[in-house]
């Protein structure tokens, strides 16, 4: 399970019905949008995808900590970019939610399947 570090303390990290919701409602594309950035390891998207699989913690951490514990992390050498792309992958690809669509849009493309799967190696 993905876990990230905020405030000194490690969270596990997971999406909640109001975790998608939260994720749909950022971009015009929805769902879809969703999961074509996190198989990028969109920047921009990345502090949404980690506030949105906070919320399951009951904690209601603010978006500007999260971004503040990202740039702390990325400071200190503890957060690069491929960490970036397998967290949001393990997040939001990989998540019972998502997983399944996912895999059916990959299925066609067996070329952007295999560059995913070197990519989370």
């Amino acid at each position: 399970m993905a876990r990230f570090e905020i405030n000194g303390k490690e969270y596990e990290l997971k999406l909640t019905f109001e975790s998608v919701k939260y994720l749909n409602d950022l971009f015009d594309g929805g769902s879809f949008e969703v999961i074509g950035k996190a198989i990028m390891g969109d920047l921009n998207t990345f502090p949404h995808i980690i506030h949105a699989a906070l919320f399951h913690t009951g904690e209601n951490f603010a978006l500007k900590d999260v971004e503040k514990a990202i740039d702390e992390a990325i400071q200190n050498e503890k957060l690069d970019l491929d960490g970036i792309v397998k967290l949001s992958n393990e997040i939001v690809t990989n998540s019972f939610f998502y997983k399944k669509t996912v895999d059916k849009l990959l299925k066609e493309n067996k070329e952007a399947k295999k560059a995913i799967e070197q990519l989370l190696k």
